[in-house]
């Protein structure tokens, strides 16, 4: 794909992708060029089976492709140069345009809201925005487009504040702000706003609401949180029921366990008392049948 760029880089270049490319006076042309020797509709730039042909609106009108006059249709192709009245425009690759075209001009600070035009079709460069505008492709609009890329009613745009609120309108080839595509967003000054291939920066007074503001902690509220974070936390003084019930088990296992030697020893000496009754007796009863 070629582009149509403008020699002296005043203007966007344009992709020549459509079929057809109307360039003339009025506003209604795809290029809009203001000058007195441009007659309204004065030529076109048409692409049929990937090729793209210069077409002359009227043989009177002044129309030259590399130096020679053309009155009717003339293929048209790389390198080429066309000159219209005192504006020359040349057919260049993406590449070479990207490495020749001009950077676009920064929004300054401290401006009225608006848009900033970098675009071919642009007859002014700068859109004062006031309240809620539209911009788009219909001439009922109130900023007029005349490049066949936008829709004919392309997006809104409302100033609201320190922002300008950017709504699409169901175009068709997007609304993108920052490089984004976007279906309702917020922009700022500096911003760049872009409907399809034509590109703006958004220009507006400058605000400081966005700005976070960090305020030092007074050294009394410091050393009260530093204070109570170095305290050791309370004793609780409540025990739970389980621990109770725990501790209590433990000592009568304790008490159980204590108790069991002292009954064994009883039991030794009940019976060495009743072994020497048994003696005893056995003894005596001895002796006394004797």
């Amino acid at each position: 794909m070629l582009k149509l760029q403008f020699v002296d880089g005043s203007r966007e270049s344009i992709w020549l992708v459509e079929p057809r490319l109307r360039i003339g006076r009025l506003a209604g042309n795809d290029v809009v060029l203001q000058e007195p020797e441009i007659k309204d509709s004065h030529a076109e730039i048409r692409l049929k089976d990937e090729q793209l042909y210069l077409l002359n609106r009227h043989p009177d009108y002044l129309v030259t492709v590399n130096g020679k006059r053309v009155k009717k249709a003339v293929k048209i192709g790389e390198n080429d140069l066309i000159e219209l009245g005192s504006f020359e425009l040349k057919i260049v690759s993406p590449a070479l345009e990207i490495a020749t075209a001009k950077p676009a001009p920064v929004a300054t600070e401290n401006e009225e809201w608006g848009l900033q035009a970098t675009a071919s079709w642009a007859s002014q460069s700068f859109y004062p925005v006031e309240g809620t505008v539209t911009i788009g492709r219909d001439e009922s609009c109130d900023i007029t487009v005349p490049v066949s890329h936008l829709s004919r009613k392309h997006a809104q745009l409302t100033v609201s504040g320190s922002y300008m609120v950017v709504k699409d309108l169901g175009s068709t080839n997007g609304t993108f702000l920052n490089g984004e595509k976007i279906t309702h967003g917020r922009a700022r000054p500096g911003d760049k706003l872009r409907f399809d291939v034509v590109n703006f920066s958004v220009t507006g007074p400058q605000s400081d609401v966005d700005q976070t503001i960090v305020r030092p902690v007074s050294a009394a509220v410091t050393q009260q949180k530093a204070s109570s974070q170095s305290k050791p936390p309370p004793v609780t003084q409540h025990k739970s029921e389980e621990q109770v019930n725990t501790r209590k088990r433990a000592t009568e296992t304790s008490m159980s366990s204590n108790d069991q030697p002292v009954e064994k020893s009883k039991n030794v000496v009940l019976y060495t008392i009743f072994g020497f009754i048994v003696v005893f007796g056995a003894l005596s009863a001895f002796f006394l049948y004797r």
